[in-house]
Order: structure tokens, then sequence, then C-alpha cells
């Protein structure tokens, strides 16, 4: 049995974990152009202070329990993957897709080079100022207003929401509470620019080009090839939801369990309980909700990024 992932960041990895916890024997192979895993959910404790950058970079080479082929796949056809680097073909008995998000932006902040040139940036200025006009931007930034702040409080840091859709709205006002406290300002216009200021443009989010012909369902995130499935920001962006980490870190368990319990039974079932059952978006938005609000955003990070290195990434070196 051979389980293809298409995507070493965050949602391929969680699902890579949870499906050997259930499917050891399985070869998972991991197809990513990169030769490192990018934790960028940590990365507002970089720009805090609480871990170094690097500490964000872990070699896919130490994950052993993976195969690594390092490509760039670009298409689906039916069981196999087509790259554009590295061998032409990647096939599986299954394929599961989780490519991340198209970012469009100058602002790399989603990776750990991008955010390292950022905060050098930041270093420099007197004041940060990230301005969001885009209806789905590329989630973080208000994560590293936060920890900018706390590392920086004489700096002058501040969010102005131009344009945003309304579920980005929500959870800003969750976060508001502890941004007020350490002194971030959250308007809607920024003020007039003045010498020293550093103004971050915040990116936005979409499809990644190899889900653009896929469809998703809700409840198995099966796309319309047999045993082809879609996770992560662009899978949640196709069913119409916000494109959060926590969500990608929820689809990414409830495949992984249910193919694991295929393989072994020959039965793919996801729980009754779950949200999708009765197409309750507003029931999943709360759950998000109830995330986001454990424990202020650096600290609660700091908490999954040493679940992160101690579980998920033990799993998958073997250790």
């Amino acid at each position: 049995m051979r389980v293809v992932v298409v995507g070493g960041g965050v949602a391929g990895l969680y699902f890579a974990s949870e499906f050997l916890k259930f499917a050891p024997h399985v070869t998972l192979v991991v197809v990513d152009p990169k030769p490192i895993h990018e934790f960028v959910i940590g990365i507002p404790l970089a720009f805090a202070g609480l871990v170094d950058f690097e500490d964000l970079a872990f070699p896919f080479s130490d994950l052993r329990r993976v195969v690594h082929v390092k490509a760039a796949a670009v298409s689906v056809e039916g069981g196999c993957v087509r790259t554009n680097t590295g061998p032409v073909q990647v096939c599986g008995d299954y394929v599961v897709l989780a490519p991340g998000g198209y970012k469009v932006g100058s602002a790399e902040y989603w990776s750990v080079e991008g955010s390292r040139r950022l905060f050098q940036a930041v270093e420099g200025s007197r004041a940060v100022r990230f301005i969001v006009n885009e209806f789905t931007p590329v989630a973080g930034f208000a994560e590293i207003a936060y920890a900018i702040k706390t590392r920086f409080p004489e700096k002058d840091v501040s969010i102005h929401v131009v344009f945003i859709h309304d579920d980005y709205k929500m959870f800003m006002s969750i976060q508001r509470e502890y941004m007020v406290k350490s002194g971030v300002e959250i308007s809607e216009e920024p003020p007039p620019y003045r010498e020293g200021e550093l103004r971050v443009s915040v990116p936005a989010m979409r499809i990644h080009p190899i889900a653009a012909g896929l469809d998703v369902d809700p409840v198995t995130f099966e796309t319309q090839h047999e045993r082809v499935y879609l996770i992560g920001d662009s899978s949640l962006l196709k069913l119409g939801l916000p494109p959060i980490g926590w969500g990608a870190l929820w689809q990414a368990s409830t495949l992984a369990r249910a193919l694991a319990q295929e393989v072994s039974t020959g039965v793919f079932e996801v729980e009754a309980t779950d949200w999708v059952i009765a197409g309750d978006r507003e029931r999943f938005l709360k759950w998000l909700t109830y995330r986001m609000t454990t424990g202020t955003p650096v600290v609660h990070l700091k908490g999954l990024f040493d679940l992160w290195r101690s579980s998920v990434l033990r799993t998958l070196s073997g250790e």
C-alpha cells in the first residue's frame, strides 16, 4: 500500500503523522519541491523571540518514516501526480493533495526566509503598519503584529482593515482584546505615511493551481478522482471556509483516521457528529473560535510548536 501526499506543509505532515499512527506499515511518500518542512504556524514565535527562525525549518531527510520526493506537482492524473521537476509521475493507491494556498503579494511572511527578511525590516522601523485590503488575506498577520508589539513595546504597531471577509472580521474581534492590551491599534484607514514607518501590505490567498479544477466533497474531502483527496487552505477555500490553520489540521486529522480505517477494514467512515453532516458552517466557525481563544495567541502557538516537535515530527522521524 502506497499513499502519496502532495505538499509537506502543516496539513500534509499532520496527515502523515496521524495516518502512520493507525497504519504504520503503509509506504507514505511526500512530494514537495523544498528540502525542508516549514512550521509556518510558529512564525510569530520567532518574531516574539521565543524561538529562532531556523527552529521552524526541519529537513525532510530527518523524517525517516516518509519518502521525500523533491519535486513540484503540477497536475493530477487519476492516482498519479505529474511534476515539472524530479520524476515525471508519482503514483499511489491514495493521493492526498495538501498544497496550501497560492499567495499573491510581496510580503512573504509565510516562509521562514521571507519572515526573517520582514523581521529585519521591522527591527529598523519606528512603526509597523499591517494594511489589509483583501477579501481573503493570508492569515497570520494579527499574530505577527501582536508578537512584534510584545517584543518591541516602544514601536508603534497597528493593523488597518480597509477591506476583509466577514469571517476574518470575526476572528480579528476575538484577538482584539489581547492586541489592545498590548498596545496594537486596530482601525480602518491607515494614517498618513511618516518617515521611518514600515507598511506591510497583507497578501491575498487564492486556490492553488493544482486544485483549481477539482471538486471537493465537504464530508470526505474526496475529489472527482477516486481516492484523490484535497485538504488544507485550497480545500477550505473551495468549501467556502476561511483558510485558517486550525481548519487544515482538522481536515488532516479527520481524513487520516478515515483512510487508515479503510486500509485496515475496508470501510471509510467519518464521525457522524462532524459539522459537515448537517452542512452546519456556523458550528465549524464556532469550533475555530474556541480553538483561537485558548490563551493568548503567542502562548497558544508556543504550546502547539512544542507539541508539533515532540509528537508530529518525532512520529515521522521514527523516534
